[in-house]
């Protein structure tokens, strides 16, 4: 499946866009993966410790990218992509307390579950090596076109 380079999908930019690759997407659903979470230099780190709270913004990339995926065949080549708001973090589980212990490349999926003309909500889950390590379900607000 050919995606459009993820510098054209997401505000993020440099060491701050943490999504390395889209695997799959469909109209409802996103599956990406990266292995930012093992980089030494990690921009979300904090006393050299990335927290498993960091995975939202994973999360919340990967939600980006999908809505930017699914808004390209309605864009005329002048619109840019809307920026986002998130705006609520709810039901969030995990199982360790550090990404940057993980050794295995981290797969992010994002489900949608509500979609408006000004928000959208999706479910999402990080998992490596098919050991789920964050789920949650995040909203966000988009901005004004």
């Amino acid at each position: 499946m050919l995606t459009p380079p993820l510098e054209r999908l997401l505000p993020h930019a440099g060491r701050m866009r943490l999504i390395d690759r889209v695997v799959a997407y469909d109209n409802e659903r996103i599956v990406c993966e990266s292995e930012s979470h093992r980089a030494a230099n990690h921009p979300l780190a904090h006393e050299d410790a990335l927290s498993i709270l960091c995975g939202l913004e994973y999360g919340a990339q990967a939600m980006a990218i999908h809505g930017a995926l699914l808004a390209a065949g309605a864009r005329t080549a002048s619109d840019a992509p809307r920026h986002g708001y998130l705006v609520a973090a709810s039901d969030l589980r995990w199982s360790i307390d550090r990404l940057d212990h993980c050794d295995a490349p981290l797969t992010i999926e994002a489900i949608s579950e509500f979609r408006s003309g000004n928000q959208v909500a999706y479910r999402f889950e990080l998992r490596t090596s098919e050991q789920a390590v964050l789920s949650g379900r995040a909203s966000v607000v988009l901005a004004s076109p």
